[in-house]
């Protein structure tokens, strides 16, 4: 290879474009990781390579940083608009049944929707009115009650994301030791190598199944703390997003520890091994948070309405009441879900930057397939509060934003101790000071 060429010298002078590197999931080119974006220039690193990687990510996190917060911003204001105008003139029923009439809807399909949301409308404004009368005639014992029930509640959530924090760091450090033995079990059957590839995908297989069991049982517990309809909506929206995002967090922190090359959290050993088919430490970590957005996309995305509809038939087969009735589209779950694998996106295109190119074809077909879901796989949700989800969702997106930014910015002005050879940063040096003492070099020649 020429001076000016892309080079991957940290895998053999031999190694180019079609070099493949490993990935829990499948062998994919190491070129698409950190470590492949290396190039020399006059016997050094190009630094103009390095200054375009910083800088993509630089701006692309504070440009999603600044949309996210200046659209939080506006349906806030909204939102704030709306209480006001409540608090003034209480006429919640009026105000909603002079809207149901709208003579810009063609389609029959379109005035069913609307009429069946305006029949949602109403239930939630009666259910939240019947809970505040309610409310008014609690005694203290119920009021009290009421707060040891919630508070128990919120007790029992945040033990169950504990629990799934200690299931996905458990499978991630053990996942050689799981990998093994499940090819133990199973090369008796004759599939050894199927239970070699289970284990590699331990913890992505866990972050899924946690993913599938977290709605439900979050559901279960904010239905036992009786909020009112839009309030545990919200609630929902929260806890979901938490016990998601931080199950990321707990891979993305492994990650980090890895790439840094020296234990973070307290223990005298890291918690995550180099692994040596890996020549750069940052591939490894990229092909983990890789492997992760395929899993999550196929078994979280992708399979949750067939799996939603396939426990519905089960279930009304084992009951055996009444016509099966298809199972509801859930805005917070899928609202959550969306928020969190654009969190997992832009985490991972830190480490494998192309996967920006595939980032919209993914979320185009987990659109489309939304849309097809919506029309023939689930029945028509229970909308309530739509401004207040709205701000409620921009919120977490803002904090997925955030997250994002500080990954960034630890990118930016943390010094990696890779190999000499590894990706478009010099070892031992923060990027950003990096950068800017061969601005001043450039500069002062």
């Amino acid at each position: 290879k020429g001076e000016g060429d892309s080079r991957l010298d940290a895998y053999g002078t031999e190694a180019d474009a079609s070099t493949l590197c490993p990935t829990p999931l499948m062998a994919v080119p190491c070129a698409w990781f950190y470590g492949g974006f290396y190039r020399r220039v006059s016997g050094s690193r190009d630094p103009w390579l390095a200054l375009q990687y910083l800088m993509a990510v630089l701006v692309s996190a504070g440009a999603l940083l600044y949309l996210a917060l200046y659209r939080w911003m506006y349906w806030d204001g909204h939102r704030q608009a709306e209480i006001l105008e409540e608090e003034l003139r209480p006429k919640a029923w009026s105000k909603l049944v002079l809207q149901a009439w709208d003579f810009r809807l063609s389609s029959a399909e379109d005035r069913q929707n609307w009429a069946q949301s305006f029949a949602n409308r109403l239930r939630s404004l009666r259910d939240e009115e019947d809970q505040a009368n309610a409310r008014k005639q609690q005694t203290t014992c119920q009021k009290y009650a009421l707060l040891s029930r919630r508070c128990l509640g919120m007790f029992l959530n945040v033990v169950l994301i504990a629990c799934t924090w200690a299931a996905v760091l458990l499978s991630t450090v053990k996942r050689d030791q799981i990998s093994k033995q499940l090819g133990t079990w199973l090369s008796a059957a004759g599939a050894g190598a199927v239970g070699i590839q289970i284990g590699d995908l331990a913890p992505n297989l866990v972050v899924s199944t946690v993913g599938g069991v977290l709605p439900t049982l979050t559901k279960m517990l904010t239905d036992m703390e009786k909020w009112p309809p839009a309030v545990r909506a919200r609630h929902n929206l929260w806890r979901l997003y938490l016990g998601k995002i931080l199950n990321v967090v707990v891979v993305i922190g492994l990650n980090v520890e890895l790439i840094a090359g020296k234990p973070l959290y307290g223990q005298e050993e890291m918690l995550v091994e180099h692994d040596v088919r890996y020549k750069c430490v940052e591939d490894q970590a990229g092909a983990a948070l890789f492997s992760l957005v395929c899993t999550e996309f196929l078994l979280s995305l992708a399979l949750k309405p067939i799996t939603g509809i396939i426990s519905g038939r089960a279930w009304h087969r084992l009951m055996g009441k009444g016509d099966f009735k298809m199972p509801e589209f859930e805005v917070p779950d899928n609202a959550v879900d969306l928020i969190y694998f654009q969190c997992l996106l832009w985490s991972t295109s830190l480490l494998v930057p192309p996967l920006v190119f595939a980032t919209p074809v993914l979320l185009f077909l987990q659109f489309k397939w939304l849309k097809y879901s919506l029309g023939h796989l689930t029945s028509r949700p229970f909308v309530a509060e739509t401004c207040a989800l709205s701000v409620t969702l921009l919120q977490l997106l803002g904090c997925s934003c955030l997250l994002f930014s500080v990954l960034a910015y630890c990118l930016a002005v943390v010094p990696l101790p890779h190999t000499s050879l590894c990706g478009p940063f010099d070892a031992g040096r923060g990027p950003l000071a990096a950068l800017a003492a061969w601005a001043w070099a450039a500069g002062s020649s």
